[in-house]
């Protein structure tokens, strides 16, 4: 919510709130002696039952409206706003709201008031009277129904137009709650009518006899919604580990983790941060580690103890780190990513708000962190192996093994016909001379010079590989042959222009400059049924009969 309608909140909160004050108050002052200890009793009722709410699935069913309605009808309507606001500022206090939530008070207690107002406005519009009650009849069951069909409507409905119109969010009015909401309302007449007919016959022990059975039901209700959200969150996790795989990269599986962790964790904000023994803890937000953001102590703690810290609110954990750097924090969970027995990353997920974080989301987020260690370790032993596959050991670049794989995928299995490219082959000129006066060491150092020129010439333009010995190939898509004969001749003028270092390991060992020069064969699809490895043979005799034949150092295009 924007700050200035929570300002307006707040303002319309401080006028209406002490307004009520001053009629409870003055109804008070003559309220009979022998109704105030059985208020307070169903006041201790109210507040013991907001306790321990009711959870079912994602809603929280508080049967605290019961009990206001046998306060309504046992001593009136002030008597139940005093009890409903009393009920609802201990639930509100349960939650530990963050600053940012704090207008809720204000926000829930003004639809409260708004709520019991209605509601008995259509009790007495149907008949209905309160005070002493001895039997179900009619003329106050029509009207209790009446009451609670109105509580179930006007609440949800205040609440979803101040949602949609104060907040600006996207809700639904018809959404998952809405029916466990009205189960609730069509408790809320039997057991109101129940407990102020008990109470009205046996007295303080009505409030005793069904305050037990509430909470009872409540906390083993509560400890089933436990279990069942712990094996929701558990589905949640394994979800994450049937979308990982080896084909994926390591960022790629941070960032699915990221994503999970978002919808898993009640979180504000996710902190991964690498960790090496030579530079420590880095910053790294999804696929990029951002250099110079400083690490927060906790998580610095974590990577130096191997352990997990949990911290409910910052009073917590405020003698470790301030505030500055885990900026409107107050709930925290770090936890060690560790692998080999050994602390190689650290995830910290923070909440603004108080007590967010669970025994549960411990252990769970302990689960993925491990899982997380093994699954990037496997994307890291998968990619360094792909790599070895499919890259020349000696020049980084591709091998002709994956050239040619690339020319089968791309232009002969499936793809348009109608597809150009056209393929450069290099071959360094009298390369042998190299090996026999400087030696096979200095040979493979110019090798690897060499690659670097056509690497940098080439750049995004195409894709270089490592043919064998001291050839190259380059491989460009959708382009026409003088594109591609252009391209050749400037790498051509490229390597004749750059001096190359070799040592003499023949000799003294010395280093020396030498020029390479190299002859270039370029050939492009001609025909719509030429297949890629055809366009690679032309190019191969373009090389050898139009350039090494015909004097060396210079282009040939195959015709």
């Amino acid at each position: 919510m924007e700050r200035e309608r929570k300002q307006a909140v707040w303002a319309i909160w401080f006028i209406v709130f002490p307004v009520f004050v001053f009629f409870i108050v003055d109804h008070f002052r003559a309220f009979p002696g022998e109704n105030v200890t059985g208020l307070l009793s169903f006041a201790v009722l109210i507040i013991l039952v907001s306790l321990f709410p009711i959870r079912i699935k994602s809603t929280s069913l508080i049967p605290l409206h019961g009990i206001a309605l046998a306060v309504f009808l046992q001593f009136g309507l002030i008597a139940e706003m005093a009890v409903t606001q009393l009920a609802l500022f201990t639930a509100l206090l349960m939650l530990r709201l963050s600053k940012k939530e704090i207008y809720r008070i204000p926000f829930n207690s003004v639809i409260f008031l708004g709520v019991s107002m209605v509601s008995a406005g259509v009790f007495y519009l149907l008949g209905g009277t309160t005070g002493s009650m001895e039997r179900m009849t009619a003329d106050v069951v029509i009207p209790a129904a009446g009451y609670a069909l109105t509580f179930f409507i006007t609440n949800h409905l205040f609440i979803y137009v101040a949602i949609k119109y104060l907040t600006k969010r996207d809700v639904s009015f018809w959404d998952e709650g809405l029916k466990w909401e009205a189960f609730s309302a069509v408790m809320i007449v039997p057991v109101g009518l129940t407990v102020a007919m008990l109470y009205n016959q046996i007295g303080f022990m009505a409030i005793l006899i069904m305050g037990i059975p509430f909470v009872s039901v409540s906390l083993i209700l509560r400890q089933f919604h436990n279990s069942e959200t712990t094996n929701g969150l558990l589905k949640k996790v394994s979800s994450y580990g049937y979308q990982v795989n080896e084909n994926l990269s390591v960022d790629k599986i941070i960032d699915l983790f990221m994503d999970h962790v978002q919808t898993i964790f009640p979180v504000d904000a996710v902190h991964v941060y690498d960790y090496n023994p030579k530079d420590g803890l880095r910053f790294r937000n999804s696929t990029e580690s951002v250099e110079g953001r400083q690490v927060d102590k906790l998580s610095l703690k974590v990577s130096q103890t191997s352990e997990t810290l949990h911290f409910q609110s910052y009073k917590q954990w405020r003698e470790v780190e301030t505030q500055d750097i885990l900026s409107d924090t107050e709930s925290v969970i770090s936890v060690p990513v560790m692998r080999n027995q050994e602390c190689v990353a650290v995830i910290t997920l923070t909440s603004g708000r108080k007590r967010v974080f669970e025994k549960r989301h411990v252990m769970i987020l302990e689960f993925m962190a491990n899982y997380l260690a093994v699954a990037v370790q496997n994307a890291r032993n998968y990619e360094m192996k792909k790599k070895e596959s499919e890259r020349c050991a000696l020049t980084n670049l591709y091998n002709f093994r994956y050239f040619e794989n690339l020319l089968l995928e791309k232009f002969d299995k499936g793809t348009s016909e109608d597809q150009q490219f056209a393929i450069i082959l290099l071959d360094l000129d009298h390369f042998k001379r190299v090996n026999d006066t400087y030696g096979h060491h200095s040979g493979n150092e110019v090798l690897c010079q060499v690659a670097d020129v056509l690497t940098n010439t080439v750049g995004s333009a195409g894709t270089v590989a490592r043919y064998g010995g001291e050839e190259f190939v380059v491989l460009i898509e959708d382009t026409n042959l003088s594109f591609a004969r252009s391209l050749a001749e400037t790498l051509r003028q490229a390597l004749e222009n750059q001096p190359f270092v070799v040592e003499n390991d023949l000799g003294e060992g010395n280093e020396s400059l030498i020029n390479i020069t190299a002859s270039i064969g370029v050939a492009g699809k001609s025909e719509p049924d030429e297949t890629a490895m055809a366009v690679l043979r032309n190019a191969d005799r373009a090389m050898y009969t139009g350039a090494k034949q015909q004097g060396r150092n210079r282009v040939a295009q195959f015709s």
